[in-house]
Protein backbone atom coordinates (compact mmCIF):
# COMPACT_ATOMS: atom_id res chain seq x y z
CA UNK A 1 0.00 0.00 0.00
CA UNK A 2 0.99 3.50 -0.72
CA UNK A 3 1.95 5.47 2.46
CA UNK A 4 0.83 9.43 1.23
CA UNK A 5 3.94 11.58 2.17
CA UNK A 6 3.83 14.87 4.27
CA UNK A 7 1.63 17.02 1.93
CA UNK A 8 3.47 20.27 0.05
CA UNK A 9 2.13 23.50 1.81
CA UNK A 10 0.95 24.80 -1.26
CA UNK A 11 -0.97 21.80 -2.42
CA UNK A 12 -2.60 20.45 1.08
CA UNK A 13 -3.90 23.31 1.27
CA UNK A 14 -5.93 23.46 -1.59
CA UNK A 15 -10.04 23.21 -1.55
CA UNK A 16 -12.05 21.06 -2.82
CA UNK A 17 -15.90 22.38 -3.81
CA UNK A 18 -18.85 20.12 -4.82
CA UNK A 19 -22.68 20.99 -4.84
CA UNK A 20 -24.38 18.87 -2.16
CA UNK A 21 -26.26 17.36 -5.57
CA UNK A 22 -22.74 16.03 -6.57
CA UNK A 23 -21.48 14.82 -2.54
CA UNK A 24 -25.06 12.96 -2.20
CA UNK A 25 -25.31 11.97 -5.58
CA UNK A 26 -25.03 7.59 -5.62
CA UNK A 27 -21.84 6.39 -6.96
CA UNK A 28 -18.85 4.44 -6.23
CA UNK A 29 -15.35 4.66 -7.12
CA UNK A 30 -11.92 3.92 -6.10
CA UNK A 31 -9.51 5.48 -3.50
CA UNK A 32 -7.17 6.41 -5.89
CA UNK A 33 -10.36 7.70 -8.02
CA UNK A 34 -11.55 9.36 -5.13
CA UNK A 35 -8.09 11.32 -5.13
CA UNK A 36 -7.76 11.95 -8.38
CA UNK A 37 -11.20 13.49 -8.82
CA UNK A 38 -10.42 15.68 -5.46
CA UNK A 39 -7.42 16.28 -6.87
CA UNK A 40 -8.79 17.89 -10.24
CA UNK A 41 -11.52 19.69 -8.56
CA UNK A 42 -9.24 21.96 -6.25
CA UNK A 43 -7.28 23.49 -9.48
CA UNK A 44 -10.63 24.83 -10.45
CA UNK A 45 -11.74 28.33 -9.06
CA UNK A 46 -15.45 27.74 -7.69
CA UNK A 47 -15.83 31.43 -7.76
CA UNK A 48 -15.70 31.60 -11.61
CA UNK A 49 -19.14 32.76 -12.91
CA UNK A 50 -20.81 29.67 -14.63
CA UNK A 51 -20.89 29.48 -18.33
CA UNK A 52 -23.59 27.10 -19.13
CA UNK A 53 -23.46 24.06 -21.64
CA UNK A 54 -19.69 24.83 -21.45
CA UNK A 55 -17.68 22.26 -20.25
CA UNK A 56 -14.73 22.55 -18.31
CA UNK A 57 -10.92 20.77 -18.87
CA UNK A 58 -8.19 21.12 -15.99
CA UNK A 59 -4.18 20.32 -16.07
CA UNK A 60 -2.74 17.67 -14.31
CA UNK A 61 0.71 17.89 -12.67
CA UNK A 62 1.16 13.85 -12.64
CA UNK A 63 4.59 14.22 -10.69
CA UNK A 64 2.92 16.77 -8.03
CA UNK A 65 -0.40 14.36 -7.86
CA UNK A 66 2.26 11.58 -7.23
CA UNK A 67 3.99 13.42 -4.41
CA UNK A 68 1.17 14.32 -2.63
CA UNK A 69 -0.70 10.77 -2.65
CA UNK A 70 2.85 9.01 -1.91
CA UNK A 71 2.39 7.41 -5.39
CA UNK A 72 6.03 5.92 -7.02
CA UNK A 73 7.00 8.68 -9.64
CA UNK A 74 7.69 5.64 -12.19
CA UNK A 75 4.35 4.37 -11.82
CA UNK A 76 2.16 7.69 -11.28
CA UNK A 77 1.67 8.75 -15.46
CA UNK A 78 0.48 5.09 -16.48
CA UNK A 79 -1.72 4.95 -12.35
CA UNK A 80 -3.06 8.69 -13.45
CA UNK A 81 -3.66 7.71 -17.16
CA UNK A 82 -5.80 3.95 -15.31
CA UNK A 83 -7.64 6.03 -13.13
CA UNK A 84 -8.86 8.62 -15.51
CA UNK A 85 -10.33 6.07 -17.58
CA UNK A 86 -12.15 4.23 -15.00
CA UNK A 87 -13.49 7.64 -13.93
CA UNK A 88 -14.74 7.99 -17.37
CA UNK A 89 -16.51 5.13 -17.21
CA UNK A 90 -18.09 5.49 -14.29
CA UNK A 91 -21.95 7.62 -14.23
CA UNK A 92 -23.71 9.65 -11.73
CA UNK A 93 -27.04 10.16 -12.12
CA UNK A 94 -29.14 13.87 -12.04
CA UNK A 95 -32.48 14.87 -11.16
CA UNK A 96 -34.51 16.96 -14.01
CA UNK A 97 -34.35 19.52 -11.38
CA UNK A 98 -30.59 19.47 -10.76
CA UNK A 99 -30.15 19.69 -14.96
CA UNK A 100 -29.59 22.32 -17.31
CA UNK A 101 -31.90 20.77 -19.64
CA UNK A 102 -34.67 19.85 -17.63
CA UNK A 103 -34.31 16.44 -17.90
CA UNK A 104 -33.06 13.80 -15.69
CA UNK A 105 -29.66 12.54 -17.14
CA UNK A 106 -26.73 10.27 -16.26
CA UNK A 107 -23.71 11.75 -16.79
CA UNK A 108 -19.80 10.85 -16.50
CA UNK A 109 -17.57 11.85 -14.05
CA UNK A 110 -14.88 12.85 -16.48
CA UNK A 111 -15.94 13.13 -20.14
CA UNK A 112 -12.18 13.56 -21.99
CA UNK A 113 -8.77 13.00 -21.31
CA UNK A 114 -5.38 14.63 -23.58
CA UNK A 115 -2.19 13.75 -22.50
CA UNK A 116 1.36 14.96 -22.69
CA UNK A 117 3.34 12.11 -22.13
CA UNK A 118 7.05 14.01 -22.05
CA UNK A 119 6.29 16.27 -19.83
CA UNK A 120 4.00 14.33 -17.80
CA UNK A 121 0.71 16.25 -17.81
CA UNK A 122 -2.98 15.48 -18.46
CA UNK A 123 -6.09 17.13 -19.25
CA UNK A 124 -9.23 15.98 -17.79
CA UNK A 125 -12.65 17.46 -19.21
CA UNK A 126 -15.85 17.84 -17.05
CA UNK A 127 -19.07 17.40 -19.24
CA UNK A 128 -20.97 20.72 -19.10
CA UNK A 129 -24.20 19.00 -16.93
CA UNK A 130 -21.33 18.27 -14.66
CA UNK A 131 -19.56 21.66 -14.11
CA UNK A 132 -22.31 22.97 -12.60
CA UNK A 133 -21.96 21.01 -9.79
CA UNK A 134 -18.23 22.80 -9.51
CA UNK A 135 -18.09 26.42 -10.57
CA UNK A 136 -20.29 29.25 -9.74
CA UNK A 137 -21.32 28.08 -6.19
CA UNK A 138 -23.48 30.10 -4.32
CA UNK A 139 -25.22 28.16 -1.72
CA UNK A 140 -25.86 24.50 -0.71
CA UNK A 141 -22.13 23.39 -1.32
CA UNK A 142 -19.45 21.83 0.67
CA UNK A 143 -15.97 22.26 0.77
CA UNK A 144 -12.97 20.67 2.32
CA UNK A 145 -9.19 20.74 2.02
CA UNK A 146 -7.07 18.33 0.34
CA UNK A 147 -4.68 18.34 3.00
CA UNK A 148 -7.81 16.97 5.71
CA UNK A 149 -8.01 13.82 3.26
CA UNK A 150 -5.21 13.00 1.32
CA UNK A 151 -4.20 10.43 4.15
CA UNK A 152 -6.93 8.15 3.65
CA UNK A 153 -6.56 4.55 2.87
CA UNK A 154 -9.98 3.39 1.85
CA UNK A 155 -12.58 4.62 -0.60
CA UNK A 156 -15.25 4.50 1.88
CA UNK A 157 -13.87 6.64 4.47
CA UNK A 158 -13.70 9.55 1.62
CA UNK A 159 -17.12 8.72 0.88
CA UNK A 160 -18.17 8.77 4.44
CA UNK A 161 -16.22 12.11 5.11
CA UNK A 162 -17.89 13.58 2.49
CA UNK A 163 -21.42 13.12 3.37
CA UNK A 164 -20.42 13.76 7.38
CA UNK A 165 -18.81 17.08 6.18
CA UNK A 166 -21.37 18.15 4.77
CA UNK A 167 -23.33 18.51 7.81
CA UNK A 168 -20.34 19.48 10.20
CA UNK A 169 -22.20 22.91 10.83
CA UNK A 170 -25.27 21.12 12.09
CA UNK A 171 -23.71 18.40 13.94
CA UNK A 172 -24.84 15.23 13.12
CA UNK A 173 -26.20 13.29 10.37
CA UNK A 174 -28.81 10.37 10.33
CA UNK A 175 -29.33 7.77 7.57
CA UNK A 176 -30.82 4.49 7.21
CA UNK A 177 -29.26 1.60 6.62
CA UNK A 178 -30.07 1.34 3.20
CA UNK A 179 -29.62 4.94 2.29
CA UNK A 180 -25.73 4.98 4.07
CA UNK A 181 -25.01 2.07 2.06
CA UNK A 182 -26.62 3.46 -1.18
CA UNK A 183 -24.51 7.04 -0.78
CA UNK A 184 -21.19 5.07 0.04
CA UNK A 185 -21.51 2.70 -2.72
CA UNK A 186 -22.02 -0.81 -1.12
CA UNK A 187 -25.36 -1.51 -1.64
CA UNK A 188 -25.07 -5.08 -2.84
CA UNK A 189 -22.74 -5.54 -0.41
CA UNK A 190 -22.76 -6.39 4.21
CA UNK A 191 -26.03 -7.86 3.95
CA UNK A 192 -25.30 -7.85 8.19
CA UNK A 193 -25.08 -4.76 9.82
CA UNK A 194 -22.48 -5.61 11.47
CA UNK A 195 -20.35 -6.60 8.51
CA UNK A 196 -21.49 -2.93 7.69
CA UNK A 197 -20.14 -1.93 10.83
CA UNK A 198 -16.99 -4.03 10.91
CA UNK A 199 -15.91 -3.00 7.19
CA UNK A 200 -17.42 -0.12 6.57
CA UNK A 201 -18.24 2.54 9.20
CA UNK A 202 -15.67 1.60 12.06
CA UNK A 203 -12.57 1.19 9.76
CA UNK A 204 -13.73 4.98 8.26
CA UNK A 205 -14.76 6.67 11.20
CA UNK A 206 -10.97 5.74 12.84
CA UNK A 207 -9.52 7.33 9.53
CA UNK A 208 -11.03 10.12 9.84
CA UNK A 209 -10.88 10.91 13.67
CA UNK A 210 -7.32 10.08 13.27
CA UNK A 211 -6.50 12.38 10.08
CA UNK A 212 -9.33 14.53 9.15
CA UNK A 213 -10.32 17.88 10.42
CA UNK A 214 -13.68 15.70 11.82
CA UNK A 215 -14.26 13.95 14.87
CA UNK A 216 -17.15 11.48 14.36
CA UNK A 217 -19.26 9.07 16.79
CA UNK A 218 -22.56 7.20 15.69
CA UNK A 219 -25.49 6.01 17.46
CA UNK A 220 -27.13 2.81 16.02
CA UNK A 221 -31.10 3.99 15.18
CA UNK A 222 -33.28 0.08 16.15
CA UNK A 223 -37.12 -0.76 15.27
CA UNK A 224 -37.21 -2.89 18.14
CA UNK A 225 -34.20 -5.11 17.82
CA UNK A 226 -33.51 -4.82 14.21
CA UNK A 227 -30.84 -1.95 13.79
CA UNK A 228 -32.30 0.45 11.01
CA UNK A 229 -29.77 2.83 11.50
CA UNK A 230 -27.28 5.56 12.02
CA UNK A 231 -26.67 8.81 13.80
CA UNK A 232 -23.42 10.28 12.88
CA UNK A 233 -21.85 12.83 15.24
CA UNK A 234 -20.02 15.61 13.73
CA UNK A 235 -17.37 18.05 15.36
CA UNK A 236 -14.26 19.73 14.68
CA UNK A 237 -11.22 17.72 15.72
CA UNK A 238 -8.75 19.66 17.71
CA UNK A 239 -6.18 16.99 17.64
CA UNK A 240 -5.03 17.05 13.92
CA UNK A 241 -5.16 20.86 13.62
CA UNK A 242 -1.93 22.97 13.94
CA UNK A 243 -1.22 25.37 16.47
CA UNK A 244 -1.37 28.39 14.30
CA UNK A 245 -5.28 26.83 13.28
CA UNK A 246 -6.08 25.98 16.48
CA UNK A 247 -5.25 29.70 17.83
CA UNK A 248 -6.92 31.75 15.03
CA UNK A 249 -10.01 29.22 15.64
CA UNK A 250 -9.94 30.62 19.32
CA UNK A 251 -9.43 33.82 18.52
CA UNK A 252 -12.30 33.55 15.84
CA UNK A 253 -15.11 32.14 18.78
CA UNK A 254 -13.19 35.48 21.09
CA UNK A 255 -13.32 38.12 18.71
CA UNK A 256 -17.19 39.15 19.40
CA UNK A 257 -16.07 42.87 19.60
CA UNK A 258 -15.71 42.68 23.20
CA UNK A 259 -12.42 43.96 24.39
CA UNK A 260 -11.39 41.67 27.74
CA UNK A 261 -7.92 43.35 28.22
CA UNK A 262 -8.33 46.97 27.32
CA UNK A 263 -4.93 48.11 28.32
CA UNK A 264 -2.72 45.91 26.80
CA UNK A 265 -4.85 45.67 23.52
CA UNK A 266 -4.55 49.59 23.72
CA UNK A 267 -0.52 49.14 24.27
CA UNK A 268 -0.24 46.60 21.04
CA UNK A 269 -1.83 49.21 18.95
CA UNK A 270 -0.73 52.47 19.53
CA UNK A 271 2.82 51.14 20.95
CA UNK A 272 3.38 48.81 18.69
CA UNK A 273 0.99 49.59 15.66
CA UNK A 274 -0.91 46.62 15.56
CA UNK A 275 -4.43 46.70 13.80
CA UNK A 276 -6.98 47.47 16.39
CA UNK A 277 -8.55 43.78 15.37
CA UNK A 278 -5.62 41.90 15.96
CA UNK A 279 -4.58 43.79 18.86
CA UNK A 280 -7.92 42.93 20.44
CA UNK A 281 -7.62 39.36 19.18
CA UNK A 282 -4.14 39.19 20.88
CA UNK A 283 -5.70 40.87 24.33
CA UNK A 284 -8.68 38.39 24.70
CA UNK A 285 -6.44 35.66 23.85
CA UNK A 286 -3.71 36.50 26.54
CA UNK A 287 -7.16 37.19 29.03
CA UNK A 288 -8.29 34.18 28.41
CA UNK A 289 -4.66 32.21 28.93
CA UNK A 290 -3.93 34.59 31.99
CA UNK A 291 -0.71 35.95 30.54
CA UNK A 292 -1.73 39.93 30.39
CA UNK A 293 0.77 40.41 32.14
CA UNK A 294 3.36 38.70 30.79
CA UNK A 295 2.62 39.64 27.32
CA UNK A 296 3.12 43.10 28.40
CA UNK A 297 6.60 42.42 30.07
CA UNK A 298 7.66 40.86 26.90
CA UNK A 299 6.20 43.16 24.36
CA UNK A 300 9.92 45.77 25.46
CA UNK A 301 11.91 42.83 24.26
CA UNK A 302 10.02 41.87 21.00
CA UNK A 303 10.76 45.32 19.64
CA UNK A 304 13.93 44.95 20.54
CA UNK A 305 14.64 42.16 18.30
CA UNK A 306 12.98 43.76 15.82
CA UNK A 307 15.38 46.91 15.93
CA UNK A 308 18.07 44.62 15.73
CA UNK A 309 16.73 42.99 12.42
CA UNK A 310 19.01 44.03 9.68
CA UNK A 311 16.74 47.21 8.35
CA UNK A 312 16.55 45.59 4.50
CA UNK A 313 14.65 42.94 6.22
CA UNK A 314 12.22 44.40 8.30
CA UNK A 315 8.88 44.32 7.18
CA UNK A 316 5.83 46.43 9.38
CA UNK A 317 6.41 46.76 13.26
CA UNK A 318 2.65 45.99 13.75
CA UNK A 319 2.83 42.34 11.92
CA UNK A 320 6.14 41.31 13.61
CA UNK A 321 4.82 41.85 16.79
CA UNK A 322 1.37 40.31 16.03
CA UNK A 323 3.24 37.31 14.89
CA UNK A 324 5.68 37.03 17.82
CA UNK A 325 2.97 37.53 20.42
CA UNK A 326 0.84 34.92 19.11
CA UNK A 327 3.73 32.72 18.62
CA UNK A 328 4.19 33.30 22.36
CA UNK A 329 0.84 31.95 22.84
CA UNK A 330 0.86 29.15 21.04
CA UNK A 331 2.56 26.29 22.41
CA UNK A 332 4.35 23.71 20.22
CA UNK A 333 2.31 20.92 21.05
CA UNK A 334 0.25 20.66 24.33
CA UNK A 335 -3.36 21.68 24.14
CA UNK A 336 -3.76 25.25 24.75
CA UNK A 337 -4.73 26.10 28.00
CA UNK A 338 -7.79 27.98 27.45
CA UNK A 339 -9.25 25.51 25.17
CA UNK A 340 -11.68 22.59 26.72
CA UNK A 341 -10.04 19.26 27.03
Amino acid sequence: MNTPTPAPDGVSSALVHKSNTLVNAIFDISLQGNRLLAFAISKLDPHVPLTPGIPVTIEINVLEFAELFGIDPRNAYREVEATAELLENKRIQLAATETLTGRRSKTRLVHKQDYDDGAGRVWLRFDEDLVPHLLGLQQDFTVYRIKDVYRFAKASSWRVYELLKQFKDLGKREFSVEEFKQKVGVWDSYKVVADLRKRVIDPAIAEINMTSDLLVDYEQRKRGRRIVGFLFLIRDNQGTKTPQERIRKVAEKLDTNADYAPELSAKLHIEYRVSPKQARQLGNLAHAAGRVNDITERLPRIRARYDALDPAKRKSLGGYVFKAVKNELTPKQANLPFEKK
